[in-house]
């Protein structure tokens, strides 16, 4: 089993790379806050410290935090649907103008983070991550997911010093949270399956200790379902812990490969690309769990087809036009942005004769994933979202996000394979 501790201290690894931290204290207790003086003090901070919430999270956390921190300052991202976008960012910067502080303190969840964590960047300034829900698994990553140009980007930015996690908060939190974090950890069985087929077939960077301990944090998440849903500590810190590891292995990777691949380009088009019909409202979480469930049921079938670039000598058919015209109907901005994302395309990467050599693992790698039966189960004993009905979606709206989703980023998947190359009929696709 593998801890928080042990991967502080992996240096030299079998990758050949060195994998660095940024984060290097976690305090993942019941009433955590009472550690923040102790830890700031270790920080060496002395100056100011603006502690950022949401609405929700004020009235959740900023009673206890104060009690620790009577000195903090404090600034509220007020509104019912907060986005980390540049509005959001100039508020935080103006914010950090001030007041002045020496360290910013974020409090809340996944959007909550990028946001302090791209203005920290932007101010240099160090953050603390403070997760108030296990939500998502971005509190401890590097990357910051923005909607910049009403497009999802993630761009590099920095980690937290330190993350403070109070799990009696947490396991407090409403269910739905912790259900959306267990959907956005189950897509890690899909992310991973394309990281290593994505190794295979193009010889890109990838890391077995990296993927395995991943892989491990899940699994263990898989066996405390039942206490997440009850709201027992263990089950929520394994839910957190896993989170966690996942976002320090989007650190390690200096990546988010990872962690997002496939089921996470289904929820970023939602979350940028509006459908008629679609639960606006519905967590990050929720929709990754969705396009998990989707991308476990299609992948054999999608792998099952890639032979045929290899046997029939099927050429890649990208065209940047024919994904202009995906995107014809939004802003020019939007269109141009993700012209850019996908020049050159990441399928031009995929070499026949290794695919052809891998066939074999490739196999495994896409039989070997948990089924979508499994999925369902896991999310639907946390009342969670396993069916993209319970987002709004048709069928019809459904299979189009499918067919166009995978260029919302420019990453070897599955999904971008099938669709760049042509080996399966979409429209055949019973959704």
């Amino acid at each position: 089993m593998f801890m928080l501790q042990d991967l502080l201290h992996k240096k030299t690894c079998e990758c050949g790379r060195d994998h660095t931290l940024s984060t290097k204290d976690f305090v993942i207790e019941e009433n955590a806050y009472q550690y923040l003086p102790a830890l700031l003090e270790k920080l060496g901070v002395t100056g100011r410290i603006l502690a950022v919430y949401d609405a929700n999270t004020w009235r959740a956390a900023h009673q206890k935090i104060s009690e620790y921190l009577p000195g903090a300052q404090n600034h509220i991202l007020k509104g019912d649907h907060i986005h980390a976008d540049e509005s959001r960012v100039d508020e935080m910067l103006s914010a950090i103008r001030t007041f002045a502080p020496e360290i910013l303190l974020a409090v809340g969840g996944g959007v909550v983070c990028d946001i302090v964590r791209y203005a920290a960047f932007e101010a240099n300034l160090p953050f603390i991550a403070a997760p108030t829900a296990a939500s998502v698994d971005g509190f401890v990553s590097s990357s910051a997911a923005m909607t910049f140009d009403s497009t999802k980007v993630s761009i590099e930015t920095r980690a937290p010093v330190a993350v403070v996690a109070d799990l009696s908060l947490i396991a407090a939190a409403p269910k739905k949270l912790a259900a959306s974090g267990v959907g956005d950890m189950l897509s890690k069985f899909i992310s991973i399956a394309d990281w290593k087929i994505g190794h295979l077939v193009s010889g890109e960077y990838y890391c077995p200790y990296i993927a395995d301990f991943e892989l491990q944090a899940v699994m263990d998440i898989t066996q405390v379902i039942s206490d997440i849903k009850k709201g027992g500590i263990e089950g929520t810190r394994k839910l957190v812990e896993g989170l966690l590891i996942s976002g320090l292995a989007m650190q390690m990777a200096k990546v988010t490969r990872p962690a997002s691949s496939f089921e996470h380009h289904f929820s970023h088009y939602l979350e940028v690309i509006p459908i008629s019909g679609v639960d606006q409202d519905a967590l990050h979480g929720e929709k990754v769990g969705v396009g998990t469930v989707i991308a476990a049921k299609y992948y054999p079938v999608f792998a099952d087809s890639l032979q045929k670039i290899y046997k029939e000598n099927i050429k890649n058919k990208f065209d940047i036009d024919k994904v202009r015209s995906y995107f014809s109907k939004y802003p020019k901005n939007m269109i141009d942005r993700i012209a850019a994302e996908n020049t050159p395309a990441c399928t031009d990467e995929l070499d026949p004769a290794l695919l052809e050599k891998n066939w074999e693992k490739v196999q495994s790698i896409a039989h070997s994933l948990p089924s979508s039966q499994q999925m369902t189960g896991w999310l639907s004993e946390l009342d969670g979202y396993y069916d993209y009905k319970q987002l709004g979606l048709t069928a019809e709206t459904c299979l189009e996000t499918l067919k166009v989703c995978s260029y919302i980023r420019n990453r070897l998947t599955m999904l971008r394979i099938v669709r760049d190359f042509e080996t399966y009929e979409f429209d055949a696709l019973l959704i």
